[in-house]
């Protein structure tokens, strides 16, 4: 049977910002910070500058690429922290915001030692931005080591940003991800589809964690983690096919595009025919076109590799899980 539906295609960039998430991370190497950013459906160089006010020409070379070398969905780029960019002290300018970046406290380090392994910025500022009145410290505590200065009118990140450095609310991480969107134009087209085959079903709680425990991926504790920010699961199943990706084939960074999910949900995909099962991130939507019509998800070719997904295979039958609230 078919019937009419109108399709909304957004063509803006839909950022995932977490308080204190992995995305706002500050990473070290020889010495130089940067931050990890995993690229989204139709970014470039140019988009993702802006996103972290910073010149593509200082991103392209601090990743050995150039300009010319085309981006993959899933790619990691290293987002390098330099003077434009990176701020311990001081106010912002008009049309400017700072945005808390984070370290994760390991076993043994103390607030002197973080200090000076993120630009020697001083105890006492580090004390202030935390909220602490003592100097100790756990492993596995999230701290506040520098702010990203943004563009208000260019970055999504600057809705977590503030004017002035100073103390930030040290809350604990947060799992539920808010987002953030840019530049969204809105196009309305209508066209006649077939009825979706994707089947959904309504899970508990309890009976989605008890098959967590199955699977592989780098995402699969954060999947345990969301599930506890909600009360319900939904299970959708349908057909998949894969894009191609850099990302996973080293650290089992999965990711994923699927409609009418929220980008940065942690999902569990299921092999229908084989019932291996992978834990990935969803980065947005499935992008118009036919080649996407009748599809439930897209996933990285890693993914695929893991779930035993033969090259030859451009469709597979899957089952996608993942929390959301109950009513």
């Amino acid at each position: 049977m078919k019937k009419m539906v109108i399709i909304l295609f957004s063509f803006g960039i839909a950022l995932v910002l977490k308080a204190q998430s992995p995305d706002l991370i500050i990473q070290s190497e020889n010495g130089k910070l940067y931050l990890d950013h995993t690229v989204a459906p139709k970014e470039n160089f140019y988009s993702i500058g802006r996103l972290y006010n910073i010149s593509p020409k200082e991103i392209v070379p601090f990743n050995g690429l150039s300009l010319n070398s085309g981006l993959e969905i899933g790619q990691i780029l290293k987002i390098p922290l330099v003077a434009d960019n990176f701020a311990q002290h001081g106010k912002a300018v008009a049309d400017e915001v700072f945005v808390p970046l984070y370290h994760i406290v390991t076993q043994k380090e103390g607030l002197y030692r973080i200090g000076q392994n993120f630009n020697k910025v001083s105890v006492s500022d580090l004390k202030t931005w935390n909220n602490l009145n003592v100097e100790t410290i756990s492993n596995g505590q999230t701290l506040v080591v520098g702010f990203l200065r943004v563009k208000t009118s260019q970055s999504a990140l600057a809705a977590k940003g503030i004017k002035k450095i100073g103390s930030i609310a040290n809350a604990p991480a947060s799992t539920a991800p808010v987002v953030a969107k840019t530049e969204s134009n809105t196009v309305v087209t209508t066209k006649p589809v077939e009825e979706p085959a994707a089947k959904t079903v309504e899970t508990a709680q309890n009976t989605a964690l008890q098959n967590s425990s199955d699977g592989t991926g780098f995402f699969k504790n954060s999947y345990r983690e969301q599930a506890g920010s909600f009360n319900a699961f939904k299970s959708e199943m349908g057909e998949a096919a894969v894009f191609k990706s850099t990302s996973g084939w080293q650290d089992a960074k999965y990711y994923a595009l699927m409609n009418n999910i929220t980008p940065g949900t942690i999902i569990r995909i299921t092999n229908s025919n084989n019932k291996r099962i992978i834990f990935a991130k969803v980065l947005g939507e499935l992008p118009p076109g036919r080649e996407n019509e009748g599809l439930l998800i897209r996933i990285s070719n890693s993914a695929a590799a893991e779930l035993k997904i033969s090259d030859k295979e451009p469709k597979f039958a899957a089952e996608v899980a993942y929390a959301k609230e109950g009513r």
